[in-house]
């Protein structure tokens, strides 16, 4: 019998907010978690592109409440609601149901069920209330200090983690008990060894050549000749992790749902008679979200700055134009999702559709996923070889699929 604990080392591919909330249980239970995050800007992930966290699931109630606490995050108490997408039709969340968001869509003539979808599947994003912000806003509902970009981050220099950036795992075996992983970090390329592995990364078809991996070596020591020899005989190890590949790889290509985000910055006065800090758009085919950023806290200095979420189906209509380039997307994104921002507020300035000073947009590449395994446990783990699979890709489709994906599957970490 082996149990983990501070002399043992569990590598956590992915550093958005799965992997990071993972390497924090682990923490406190006394392993010693390492972050490998490929990105070259730092941990992160999703985050970087929300406009908000919401505790809507007890359990990351519960870490929501200790990272207040500790200063990382400060609740966002704004007047919050919807907006029909001519403008002016503003409804407070207090007054809001789920039935009334519908119906601001039906008026519209763009009522949910009828809505595009993206790829022919069903957009998870464009569902009318921007990841339940309205229908959900009893729940506190969360801002990162600075910015939710450094959740991550600090939450990793807060319980002493060790995270390392800009670094690709090339290739994970597994071989008597433990991990052994092709570590590329920068121009150097190596093999490291790790007694787990968590896959926490929004590449769904990583896992399933890891996954591939274990297939293959079961096979190999059993009596059947081949896989499908298995699968015959319905030998249920090599079956469940045969249907587990199959299924990831199927997530994977099926692919994720991108948006943009905009900041534009308005003249002096520009949000003196707008009634409201945040809300969603449902019957807008550009926008689904919108917020005042001085509204949330420790932004006084943001001035006249609005953000917004652009529709799944806007960037994707936006995205599939090969003619154009990435410098030449965000430009046009800039010009027609600031234009909406201006006209659905316009109702506040007298019918005027004032224009901002200054737009930025940027592509969110891994805001959504459009499909998942559809389990309802939030993620996978095989115990025998001490792996674990999380993100927002395993779970029924939810606003916080991602966040409590990470905070389970790890039983195997108490011992085994």
């Amino acid at each position: 019998r082996m149990s983990l604990d501070g002399r043992n080392r569990v590598a956590v591919v992915g550093g958005g907010i799965a992997g990071t909330l993972c390497s924090l249980v682990l923490k406190n239970r006394g392993v010693n978690p390492i972050i490998f995050d490929a990105g070259r800007n730092g941990l992160g992930g999703r985050l970087r592109g929300a406009p908000f966290l919401r505790a809507a699931d007890p359990r990351l109630a519960v870490v929501c409440s200790m990272l207040e606490r500790e200063g990382l995050l400060q609740r966002w108490e704004g007047r919050f609601g919807v907006l029909g997408s001519s403008g002016g039709g503003f409804l407070p969340a207090q007054v809001v149901t789920s039935s009334s968001i519908g119906g601001l869509n039906k008026a519209n003539g763009e009522h949910v069920q009828n809505k595009p979808t993206v790829g022919g599947r069903s957009s998870a994003s464009d569902a009318g209330d921007f990841c339940n912000f309205v229908d959900g806003s009893k729940t506190p509902t969360y801002v990162g200090i600075p910015s939710l970009s450094d959740l991550c981050p600090n939450i990793c220099q807060f319980a002493g983690i060790e995270a390392r950036k800009d670094t690709r795992i090339a290739r994970a075996t597994f071989e008597e008990g433990r991990w052994y992983l092709n570590v590329r970090e920068g121009e150097e390329d190596s093999w490291e060894t790790y007694d787990g592995l968590v896959l926490a990364t929004h590449d769904a078809s990583f896992a399933g050549g890891v996954v591939h991996f274990i297939a293959k070596a079961e096979v190999a020591a059993s009596e059947y000749p081949d896989a499908e020899s298995a699968m015959q005989d319905d030998d249920p190890v090599i079956g469940r992790l045969l249907g587990l590949e199959e299924a990831l790889y199927s997530v994977r290509e099926e692919g994720r749902m991108p948006v943009y985000t905009i900041r534009a910055n308005f003249p002096k006065g520009f949000s003196k008679k707008v009634p409201f800090d945040a809300v969603s758009v449902p019957g807008s085919n550009l926008l689904q979200f919108l917020s005042r950023n001085v509204s949330k806290p420790k932004r006084k200095n943001d001035g006249e700055l609005w953000t917004a979420i652009s529709t799944s189906i806007y960037a994707d209509n936006l995205l599939s134009n090969s003619a154009l380039s990435d410098a030449e997307r965000q430009s046009e994104a800039s010009k027609i999702l600031s234009r909406e921002i201006s006209q659905l507020l316009s109702p506040y300035h007298d019918g005027e559709a004032i224009q901002p000073l200054k737009v930025t947009a940027k592509r969110w590449g891994a805001a959504f996923t459009s499909r998942t395994l559809g389990l309802k446990e939030d993620s996978v783990a095989l115990a025998p070889w001490r792996l674990t699979v999380c993100g927002d890709y395993i779970r029924d489709i939810s606003e916080y699929a991602h966040y409590t994906s990470g905070s389970g599957g790890i039983e195997w970490s108490r011992g085994r």
